[in-house]
């Protein structure tokens, strides 16, 4: 609203003592003033705009996928026990098959911008996506035979794992003072 006041007032406020007498001489000066000090305050309010979106931008996106993914698992924990749904692969192919249909009508509507192109080879993109859809499956089944807390404390403990296989496998080492200061 104070916005709105400012850019009306550019328009509707003149103070005559402030002309130079050498401005009625040429015509629309005046318009030309008024169009830039107006161009001049949209554009701060512009910059001002994309400031908070840069800012604000990826905060509520991580807060929305946390939400979303605190949610599905409760979802998914309460169709396998109180529905009595007793397939829970079968739930995780549903899981992907709304996302799919969701990311395709994101796209369909330009809402999604268009993926860029990978420079995997096929194999190693179907492979990747293999191991995720399986992983996930082994953790519905993993929601459906233990506590929603168990199941957040065995994908926590994957971590360390996967760090222990990357020593064991890989010969790599992180250095002492990386660990200690990351946290």
């Amino acid at each position: 609203m104070r916005l709105m006041n400012q850019i009306l007032g550019l328009f509707f406020s003149k103070d005559v003592r402030k002309q130079n007498p050498n401005d009625f001489a040429k015509p629309g000066r005046d318009l030309e003033n008024n169009q830039a000090s107006l161009f001049e305050k949209l554009h701060s309010s512009e910059s001002a705009k994309h400031e908070r979106q840069r800012i604000f931008g990826p905060l509520a996106a991580l807060t929305f996928n946390l939400v979303v993914a605190v949610g599905i698992i409760f979802l998914n924990k309460w169709v396998l026990e109180n529905v009595g749904f007793q397939f829970p692969v079968c739930l995780t192919v549903i899981h992907y098959a709304v996302s799919w249909a969701l990311m395709a009508s994101l796209k369909f509507f330009s809402i999604l911008p268009a993926s860029p192109s990978s420079e995997l080879a096929p194999l190693s993109l179907f492979t990747f996506g293999f191991v995720n859809s399986v992983s996930t499956g082994l953790a519905n089944v993993s929601l459906k035979y233990n506590s929603v807390g168990f199941y957040q404390m065995a994908k926590i403990a994957i971590t360390p794992l996967i760090v222990l296989a990357e020593f064991i496998w890989y010969k790599k080492r992180i250095a002492f003072s990386k660990v200690i200061f990351r946290f």
